[in-house]
């Protein structure tokens, strides 16, 4: 199952192993799972919260995860950069002519532009018509331009795909998250997904992975009709978004250099993370669009 869980739109690419061997594999086997559960719900029972046991289970998963970066140190990447005749290159072998580069840059710098003059104060008039919830990480609203330029690379490897039409297919080039209480999180985001459309945007996606044992929350797609600009929208609680920063290096290694004994590895801290955390109440409800029917 491939999981839309965030920064680039498309989520892991999942192995095609049986449950057994990811657990064999994984330092974190069955019977260490079902203790992790018993833990946690020891801890709601003792401290009446869920929020207190995972306050208290931070500590542990940030000393499992830098003792796997023990196991598999981070690989050196070459820094993209500019060639002397205006040409752009990365590793993985992304290219961008002159020509492309050029035209790239000004995309970006265009986006930038719509994104902190159009698109943030637009998001703060969301956020000032419900004082019980935030906007978080404003310091990561914007895709950094080499990574835009990484991502057009990836999409113009398709025969006669353009910048332009590279850029309008990254989800996320500007994005933002909201954090509510767990006890209002349901109500608070059906009710600005209405708001969101008062203020003219069109919804492309919405996907719920309250359910996904690799990432929680609810993810959105939006629209400017004006220009298309897409841009994405987080809903998260306070204690999944923390397990969304905490795994982000575990999802950025899966969907890129991780070796198959590493992803297996990976993707048991990141069920690890995800299973201290609470469903809020009523999300479950909240319907993915484009809506599923089913015969």
């Amino acid at each position: 199952m491939a999981i839309d869980r965030a920064e680039d739109g498309d989520g892991p690419t999942r192995l095609p192993a049986r449950a057994a061997d990811v657990d064999a594999a994984s330092p974190l086997d069955a019977g260490e799972r079902a203790a992790e559960h018993a833990r946690y719900r020891a801890r709601v029972e003792t401290y009446g919260t869920a929020d207190d046991a995972w306050a208290e289970a931070v500590p542990d998963l940030h000393a499992a995860w830098e003792r796997h970066l023990e196991r598999y140190p981070e690989r050196e990447r070459p820094a993209p950069r500019t060639q002397p005749d205006g040409s752009w290159v990365a590793d993985g072998d992304r290219r961008l002519t002159p020509e492309q580069n050029a035209e790239a840059s000004k995309a970006c710098a265009d986006i930038r532009d719509e994104g902190e003059q159009v698109i943030r104060p637009a998001m703060h008039r969301i956020e000032a018509a419900d004082p019980a919830r935030h906007l978080a990480g404003l310091e990561n609203m914007l895709k950094g331009e080499d990574r835009l330029k990484e991502k057009v690379a990836d999409y113009m490897r398709a025969p006669g795909t353009t910048v332009r039409e590279a850029l309008e297919m990254v989800p996320d080039a500007v994005r933002f998250t909201l954090s509510y209480p767990t006890e209002r999180y349901s109500d608070g985001v059906r009710a600005d997904v209405d708001r969101f459309k008062a203020e003219g945007f069109e919804l492309i996606k919405l996907k719920n992975l309250w359910s996904n044992d690799q990432y929680k929350g609810i993810n959105s797609q939006w629209r400017r009709p004006e220009t298309g600009l897409r841009f994405e929208m987080q809903f998260h609680t306070p204690e999944s978004l923390e397990a969304k920063e905490l795994t982000h290096k575990a999802y950025e290694r899966i969907r890129g250099s991780a070796t198959p004994a590493e992803r297996l590895e990976l993707e048991a801290f990141q069920r690890r993370v995800n299973s201290l955390i609470v469903t809020p109440p009523g999300a479950a409800g909240i319907e993915d669009f484009p809506e599923k029917h089913h015969e």
